[in-house]
């Protein structure tokens, strides 16, 4: 982000990699980006267990976050097998994991009203263990998972 003053106006103008915007409004792309960070510290903030479960590789049992998300009207839905293996790739490649591959044989997203991502968990057996926060994006792409939807390049040349 950078500040710039125009002398014929008087006005100063703020930008985000040389964009500029009107005097006074900031940058849209900084918006979103902040409404995300918000709302990625909040749900770490309610769930400190789960943040510290997800750095130190430890689980907690899986009432807990389960019973937190029911609290605030969320949803905790099971992912399929597959969704579950593709999520295990996503992690192993995600640089703000831990190497390696997550613990536990399934997978379950936590929802929230008011968020348009969620929050995987990795479950083992009855243990909710390495959350990983996903956002709509990603959630757009397990559905495809999920239904098999397979997309084709196109009609070719």
């Amino acid at each position: 982000m950078f500040a710039t003053c125009d002398p014929r106006h008087g006005e100063t103008t703020s930008g985000l990699l040389g964009e500029e915007e009107p005097a006074g409004r900031p940058n849209q792309e900084v918006l979103m980006l902040n409404k995300r960070s918000l709302a990625l510290a909040a749900a770490l903030a309610a769930l400190p267990q789960f943040a510290l479960a997800g750095a130190t590789g430890q689980c907690v049992d899986v009432s807990v976050p389960k019973k937190a998300i029911e609290a605030r009207n969320g949803k905790w839905i099971q992912l399929t097998a597959d969704q579950w293996q593709f999520l295990r790739g996503i992690y192993a490649m995600n640089p703000l994991t831990p190497p390696g591959l997550p613990y536990g044989d399934r997978a379950a997203l936590a929802r929230v009203d008011g968020n348009s991502g969620g929050l995987i968990f990795f479950i083992d057996g009855d243990k909710a263990c390495t959350p990983m926060p996903v956002p709509d994006t990603l959630l757009s792409m397990m559905d495809d998972v999920a239904t098999a939807k397979i997309s084709h390049e196109g009609s070719g040349l």
